[in-house]
C-alpha cells in the first residue's frame, strides 16, 4: 500500500488537514500538530467526517476512473489521450500489474477507509450522545462501504484495515476473502440503516447520507451479488431495499431528464430523484474536474465548454446512435455548438474521424452530464455534481430482480416509469428473456457516462460479447482509434492489484492472471 504508506507519513510527520462541516463543503482547515489531539468535541469529530467525505468524492469523481472504466465497455468510444484510453477499450496487456488501470483509485480508496477510520476511533473519547456520534459514525461507514464495494468489483478480495493508522506500523495487512469483504460492507450498511433518517430536512442538510442513500447500496450490493452468484434470495433482498424506498415516497423521478443536469438547470442538485450525489463548489480544491476534462478544448477556447486539454472522451458513437430519436436523454449530448460564426457538428457520417469531415473536434458527442455552464466564462471552478445514486436506478434495480425471480408484469411496471419519463411509449410484455435484455438496454441509456454501465456488464456476463461485437465492428467501419480486441474479459475477471503496492505490503497476494474469452 505505497500511496497510503506516503499519506500517513504526512500524516505523522507534519499536520492533518480537516475540515468543517458546512452544507457546501466549505474546506476550513484544523490544523493539528499532533494527531493524538484530535477529536475534543463534537465540532471536531463532523469536522473529520466531512474529511471522509472529501476524501470519498475526490476518488470517485476522479476524471481517470471514470473515463477509464466507461471505456472498458462498448459505451465509451476509443479516444487519444496520454492515458492510452484506446488501449483500454481493445484491453491491451491487460495482465500487467505494473500498469495497473485503477491504481490511483486503490491507493485514493485507502486513504477514504483510513480517514473513516479515524473518526470512528478518535470519536470514542468524545463526550456527546449516542445519538449524534452515531448519525456521524453512519456516515462514515457508508463511505468506507461503498468505496469497498468498489474495490471488491475491481480487484476482488482486499485488506482491511480494522483501525486508523498514523504511522507506518502495521500496514502489512493480507487481503480477505471476497465473501469477507462483502460481509464486511453489509455489516456497515445495516449499522447504516438503523442510525440515519429517511432524508435530510432543513435540521440534517439534503446532500447527506441517508437512510434512502444505504437503502439504494443495498439494493445495488444484493443485485451484484444475485446476478454473479445466481441467488434467489439476494435477488429477494434487492427488492425488499428498493421497496422501502419507493414506499417512502421521498423520492420520485424528475418529470423531465434535462432537469437533472446543472448544465441545464441551475436548481437540479439534490433534487427529488437524487439519493446520493457529489457535492461540488465554484471554489479553488473543490471543482468538477470531469467538466474540464472532458470539455472542448485543443484550438477552441469556447465559454461554457471547458478549457484543459481537448475533448477526452465521451458516448460512444454506436451507443449514441442507439437512442430513439424521440428519446428525451439524447439531449444530455452536446452534438453541435457555434464558434465565431461557424458550426461545429458531429455526424455519424465521419466515422468517427478527428476531427471529421464536418470539423467536430472530438470522436464523439460531448457528455453534458459533467458541464457546468453556469459558473464562470473561463470554467475554472465548474460546480456540476455527480450522481451516486438516483432513484431512476432503484427502479431499475427493482425491475430486473423482480423479473428473474418471475414476476414480470411488477418488473415492466417499474421499467416503463424510467422507459416513459425519456419520452418513449410504454413497452408491452416480451417475456422473462427479452425483458431482462430492454432492462439492460434501458440501463445503458439512462447511466451511459455515469460510471456504472461497467459494472452491470460484468456481473451479467455480457461485456465480453458486447465488446467482441462493438470493436470488430468499428475496425471493420474504419471507426478512430478502433483496434482489434485483445482480450476478451469472462465473468471472473478481477483487475490487478497495482505492484507497487504489492512490493510494499509483502502480505498482499496478487491476483493471478485471467484468461480471455475466445477472440472470435
Amino acid at each position: 500500500m505505497r500511496q497510503l504508506k506516503y499519506i500517513l507519513r504526512g500524516l505523522a510527520l507534519l499536520s492533518l488537514l480537516i475540515f468543517n462541516s458546512c452544507t457546501n463543503l466549505d474546506e476550513k482547515p484544523y490544523t493539528f500538530i499532533d494527531p493524538d489531539s484530535f477529536y475534543k468535541n463534537e465540532e471536531q469529530l463532523n469536522a473529520g467526517l466531512t474529511n471522509v467525505y472529501n476524501q470519498f468524492r475526490s476518488m470517485m469523481s476522479d476524471y481517470t476512473y471514470i473515463m477509464r472504466i466507461e471505456e472498458c465497455t462498448d459505451f465509451g468510444q476509443p479516444c487519444q489521450t496520454k492515458e492510452n484510453g484506446h488501449y483500454i477499450n481493445c484491453w491491451y496487456d491487460i495482465n500487467n500489474a505494473s500498469s495497473s488501470t485503477f491504481s490511483k483509485l486503490w491507493g485514493a480508496a485507502y486513504v477514504t477507509i483510513n480517514s473513516t477510520n479515524t473518526v470512528l476511533a478518535r470519536g470514542e473519547k468524545i463526550d456527546i450522545s449516542d445519538e449524534a456520534k452515531s448519525c456521524i459514525y453512519a456516515q462514515a461507514r457508508f463511505m468506507r462501504a461503498y468505496t469497498y464495494f468498489v474495490l471488491v468489483r475491481l480487484f476482488g478480495g482486499v485488506p482491511i484495515p480494522e483501525t486508523f493508522t498514523n504511522s507506518l506500523e502495521g500496514l502489512e495487512i493480507p487481503r480477505k476473502s471476497i465473501d469477507e469483504v462483502y460481509d464486511y460492507i453489509l455489516e456497515d450498511l445495516d449499522y447504516c440503516e438503523a442510525h440515519l433518517p429517511i432524508r435530510g430536512t432543513n435540521k440534517y442538510d439534503v446532500w447527506r447520507v441517508s437512510k434512502g442513500a444505504v437503502q439504494a447500496l443495498l439494493s445495488e450490493v444484493y443485485l451484484t451479488l444475485a446476478s454473479m452468484e445466481g441467488n434467489n434470495e439476494y435477488y429477494q433482498k434487492c427488492v425488499d431495499n428498493c421497496e422501502k424506498i419507493i414506499q417512502s415516497g421521498v423520492y420520485s423521478l424528475v418529470s423531465n431528464y434535462s432537469d437533472l443536469w446543472y448544465a441545464f438547470n441551475i436548481n437540479a442538485k439534490n433534487n427529488q430523484e437524487s439519493i446520493f450525489e457529489l457535492q461540488f463548489s465554484a471554489e479553488a480544491k473543490q471543482a468538477n474536474w470531469c467538466h474540464q476534462m472532458f470539455g472542448f478544448a485543443n484550438s477552441f477556447t469556447i465559454p461554457g465548454y471547458g478549457y484543459m486539454f481537448y475533448h477526452r472522451f465521451g458516448p460512444s458513437i454506436y451507443a449514441w446512435e442507439s437512442y430513439d430519436k424521440k428519446d428525451a436523454r439524447r439531449d444530455a449530448f452536446v452534438t453541435e455548438f457555434f464558434y465565431n460564426g461557424t458550426k461545429y457538428e458531429f455526424l455519424a457520417s465521419d466515422n468517427g474521424f478527428y476531427p471529421g469531415k464536418k470539423n467536430w473536434v472530438s470522436t464523439t458527442p460531448g457528455n453534458a452530464k459533467f458541464y457546468d455552464y453556469q459558473t464562470s466564462a473561463d470554467l475554472k471552478c465548474p460546480s456540476a455534481n455527480i450522481y451516486m445514486l438516483r432513484y431512476s436506478e432503484v427502479l431499475l434495480n427493482y425491475a430486473e430482480a423482480k423479473n428473474k425471480l418471475g414476476s414480470s408484469d411488477e418488473a415492466l411496471d417499474k421499467l416503463n416509469m424510467v422507459h416513459q419519463r425519456a419520452g418513449l411509449p410504454a413497452l408491452d410484455n416480451m417475456g422473462q428473456d427479452k425483458l431482462d435484455e430492454a432492462i439492460f438496454q434501458e440501463r445503458g441509456w439512462e447511466f451511459i457516462g455515469e460510471a456504472k454501465l461497467y459494472y452491470d456488464e460484468l456481473r451479467t456476463d455480457r461485456l465480453g460479447k458486447r465488446l467482441k461485437e462493438f470493436m470488430k465492428r468499428g475496425v471493420a467501419e474504419g471507426m478512430y482509434l478502433f483496434q482489434e480486441l485483445q482480450f476478451v474479459p469472462q465473468k471472473s475477471f478481477l483487475w490487478k492489484i497495482p505492484q507497487s503496492d504489492v512490493d510494499s505490503n509483502p502480505a498482499l497476494e496478487q491476483n493471478p492472471d485471467n484468461l480471455s474469452g475466445p477472440l472470435n
